[in-house]
């Protein structure tokens, strides 16, 4: 009886374990950092550029490569998928449960956690200015705002908060081309170079360091579930205003992220 109870709690330990994993990384693409901007700074929707049903053509508007056009297609309705069953229902749970105060406090403070990435990657693009103002705002954020939970440093002109700097602008500015375009799934958009960069952010996220694996866990699906609203509604806006949201989603990604490495 004994032997039945304990491998009955090994199934459940599984099971959730599993579940989390899969929250994970369903949310993960729907996360801030992998979904592009869908109006430019003069609020105009960004035009999709025509469907491509051949492999070796680039995007028209961008220049982009889409040399793997049918693996990218295919994870791209996947991932919509993914936003549309999963994503969405454990938002609209987690937003009928938690006030925006308890929201807006949990995103400043993965926001101030990720000061690492952020902090590291604008030394190596010689942006000691901003590395200042972004060290500035974490000691502030953490004394002051209770761990970063609040944000009194947007409060302080001198130290307003500035774009936010990966790795995989890091490797843009200091010549590496983006390659081609990419889906990958449950992650969304990239190009070999962000793929890389990504892998570089990953050992700067303090989030990953955290012990026992579940709480790691736990951490992540709480910080993709907490970001997933705005991203959702960009999600919305493409389909609706796109005849094309494949295209649409290309285009505006690649813009986004040569608009970032342009700055």
């Amino acid at each position: 009886m004994q032997s039945y109870n304990l491998k009955k709690l090994r199934l459940k330990n599984l099971s959730l374990t599993v579940l989390l994993i899969v929250i994970t990384l369903l949310s993960a693409c729907a996360s801030k950092n992998n979904q592009p901007e869908l109006m430019d700074k003069d609020s105009k929707p960004l035009r999709a550029s025509p469907q491509l049903n051949e492999s070796d053509e680039s995007d028209i508007e961008t220049g982009i490569p889409d040399p793997i056009y049918p693996w990218n297609r295919f994870w791209f309705e996947f991932n919509s998928y993914a936003v549309d069953y999963v994503v969405r229902p454990v938002y609209k749970t987690y937003d009928f449960i938690t006030p925006d105060p308890v929201q807006t406090s949990v995103g400043n403070f993965f926001h101030n956690i990720l000061f690492p990435v952020r902090f590291v990657n604008s030394l190596l693009q010689f942006k000691f200015k901003q590395a200042g103002v972004e060290m500035s705002r974490f000691v502030l954020n953490t004394t002051y705002g209770v761990g970063g939970l609040f944000d009194p440093a947007a409060d302080k002109k001198a130290i307003v908060e500035t774009d936010d700097e990966d790795f995989g602008q890091t490797l843009g500015n200091w010549g590496v081309g983006e390659g081609f375009y990419i889906v990958w799934p449950l992650l969304g958009p990239s190009t070999p170079r962000d793929t890389v960069g990504k892998v570089g952010d990953f050992f700067l996220d303090p989030v990953n360091y955290v012990d026992p694996w579940e709480l790691r866990t736990g951490a992540n699906v709480l910080k993709n579930v907490n970001n997933s609203g705005e991203i959702i509604k960009q999600f919305d806006t493409l389909n609706e205003m796109s005849v094309d949201p494949y295209s649409a989603m290309r285009n505006a990604y690649i813009q986004r992220r040569r608009a970032q490495i342009a700055k």
